[in-house]
Order: C-alpha cells, then structure tokens, then sequence
C-alpha cells in the first residue's frame, strides 16, 4: 500500500479536480462568503442545533473531504449553540482521505467526505478507513431518498458505511447561439468544426472514463492497459480542439462566461446557473448516445474517530431537511433528503431529475461506476495508471 501512496503523492499535481471548487471560481471567495450566512440563517430557522438527549458535546470535530461540505455556513449555529469547534481539512482528489490516514492520521480523522465510487473501491478493497455507522444516532437519515437509504456503494455485510449529503452529473454545457445541440457522442469532438471551442478540466478520471464509454467499452471503469492506450489515443484526436484544460469546474465556467470557448466538456449544470448571473445564456445537456456520469458524495467516520458524538451529531444536523437544502444550495447540487428538495429555489431545483433518485438503487446513479480500481486487478489496470497515462496525454 505504501508504493501506491507515493505513486499517488508524485501524481497529486494532475490528480482530478473538485467541481466544488466552483464557488471560488467564478462568484469569487467573497461572494460565497456573503452568501454563507443567508444559507444558515434558511438551515437554522427551523432545524435543530441541539444535541441527542443523554449526549453531551464540544470541542474539537476534525474534518476531511471537498471544500464546501465542511458547511461552515449552514452549520455555523449548530456548532457555536453546541460548542464545537470544527477543524477542516479540504482535498482535491478523492485518494487523500486514506492517504491521510494510512500516514500518522488515524486517531485523528472524525468525518470525512468522499465521492461515491473511491467509497465503494475502499469498502471493496478491505481497507480500513470508515467505522460502521450506528443509524439509531442518525435519525434525519430517515428522511433519505430511497436512492441513498442504505446506498449499495456504502454497504457491506449488513453495514452502513456513509450518509449520502448531496449528488449531481457533469453533463457538457455550451453557447447555444453556436450550437443547437450536442453531438451523438464524446468522440465525435474530433470533428474540425469544433476547433477552438472546447475546455475540458484536467481530471484524468472523468476524461479518460468518458471516451473509453464512447468507445463502446463494456466497463469504461475497469481498462486493461491496451484498452487505456486506445482510449487515450482516441482523446488525442479530439486535443488540437481544445482551447485549455481548466484547474476545475470554476475557472472552465469563467472560459464559456468570457467566450474564449463555447462548449464544456464534462461540465456541471450550475454552472448555467452561475453563467446567468454573469448576464450569460449557457445551456447544459449530454451527447444523445453516450449521456454523462453521475456522483454523490457522503459523509462517514473514520476508524477510531476522537471526537464520534460530535461526529453523529453534525452529520444528524445536516441530514435535516432544512440543513440538507441549504447545503444542496450553497453547492449547486441536488438533495439527498425528500423533504428538503421543497425547500430548493426553482433554480436550484430544477438542476436534477429526482426520478433519478426517487427510485431503490437510484438506477444508473447506484450503479454507474467511474473511478477505476485503486490497484491494479489482474489485467485491469489501477488509478496510478490512468493519471500516468493522461500525463502523458497532456504533454503529448
């Protein structure tokens, strides 16, 4: 496990990207710090900031995962009325929380937040990093669609390892005075029209995912080396289109907004949103054959978390329906709770197709999978392998 950790130290510069880096993007840190507190004002009107009967908390709540999700402005009532004092630690890539822990953190990790398929390779692998949650101490997870009630990707033996906070997909979003619509297919990008009008961000995973799917790849998650070599040549037809490969989903929105590009590869429907405070009609959709991916990310505790009450209480708090909304606001994302999507404004809310969720399994969101093993499986090629290649791809 060591040499993969370092593989995955030496590969963090082009490791993928958070779309939650959005808000620092193009609104600006100011704007979302602004924003913040109308957001937990909406959580805490009506949820409540106290504590479980019998439990007693404060102090320290130590947390791990994407910017945003920490939710210091939607739980900031919660924490002060319950005095504790939460110590974040954002990431960019989906690796750093087992990183972290597998290098002097555990005993020090309380919650952490991850996307849906690095939970399930973790929980498959044996690897220890989530304790199995006591669901009696999470009573707003009854409110769970039934999408993300005891979600397969977070079950194991009857346990259940995560809490489903918000999800969303990452369908191209484009100028539609150039385009009426999308091609068929990713691969078809090649196409000479579409010279000077791409930005694609520079995550390994999504990209390479996407065009081995295109390609007709049974299992666009599970490559063999020469299936990885040919998806990458094939990206290769498309890169002389590409205008830049962006840090993350903020700065890819701020190139369509500036008109530098005109379509985004891999893209996120709030940045629509986010385009028409700007005074900029952007529209989102997906390629009619290939469709896009879909992600949910949750909160779970780590193994031997210090601070566990304080851990069940804040994860409780945000699975309320008023906390859940503001969370799926503040984020441009869709909810996990029934109740709360009547709380969403109609931008936020019409985001997402909540069929999509309002079903058991969740349909292609439980059971698309898009990140590829952590380590290589038999001919199956590993993480390492893609970022290495997509390395290559980018100085290509």
């Amino acid at each position: 496990m060591s040499d993969l950790l370092d593989e995955f130290r030496k590969a963090k510069l082009d490791a993928p990207v958070s779309r939650r880096y959005i808000l620092n993007g193009i609104l600006g840190v100011s704007a979302v710090a602004a924003f913040g507190p109308l957001l937990a004002a909406c959580a805490t009107s009506k949820s409540s900031t106290e504590a479980a009967p019998g439990i007693k908390l404060g102090g320290e709540l130590n947390y791990i995962g994407y910017s945003g999700e920490d939710a210091a402005g939607v739980a900031k009532d919660f924490l002060t009325k319950n005095g504790i004092k939460m110590n974040p630690t954002f990431i960019a890539s989906a690796d750093e929380p087992l990183t972290k822990f597998k290098t002097g953190g555990r005993g020090q990790l309380d919650i952490i937040s991850d996307n849906k398929d690095f939970q399930r390779a973790v929980l498959a692998s044996g690897e220890e990093l989530y304790q199995a949650l006591d669901l009696a101490r999470i009573p707003n997870a009854a409110g769970l669609f039934p999408a993300f009630a005891k979600a397969e990707w977070l079950t194991k033996d009857g346990n259940v390892y995560g809490i489903p906070l918000i999800w969303g997909d990452e369908p191209c979003v484009y100028n539609p005075a150039k385009w009426s619509e999308m091609p068929a297919k990713y691969t078809d990008f090649a196409d000479s029209k579409y010279k000077g009008e791409l930005v694609m961000v520079d995550d390994p995973i999504a990209n390479t995912w996407l065009w081995a799917k295109s390609m007709g790849i049974a299992d666009p998650s599970r490559l063999t080396q020469a299936q990885l070599d040919a998806t990458i040549k094939e990206i290769l037809k498309t890169k002389p289109n590409v205008v830049t490969f962006s840090a993350s989903l903020g700065d890819q929105a701020d190139v369509l907004v500036r008109g530098d590009a005109s379509i985004a590869i891999g893209g996120w429907s709030y940045q629509v949103v986010l385009a028409e405070k700007k005074g900029v009609k952007l529209k989102a959709a997906s390629p009619a054959t290939d469709g896009t991916y879909y992600w949910s990310d949750a909160y779970g505790i780590a193994v031997d978390a210090p601070n566990v009450d304080n851990a069940y209480a804040f994860i409780d708090y945000m699975m309320s329906p008023e906390a859940n909304a503001a969370i799926a606001t503040e984020l441009g994302s869709g909810a996990t709770i029934a109740a709360a999507v009547d709380k969403l404004d109609a931008n936020t809310k019409g985001l997402y197709d909540y069929s999509i969720v309002a079903q058991k399994g969740g349909g292609v969101l439980g059971t698309q999978v898009v990140v590829p093993p952590i380590n290589d499986d038999g001919d199956i090629v590993g993480m390492p392998k893609w970022v290495k290649a997509w390395t290559a791809f980018k100085l290509a």
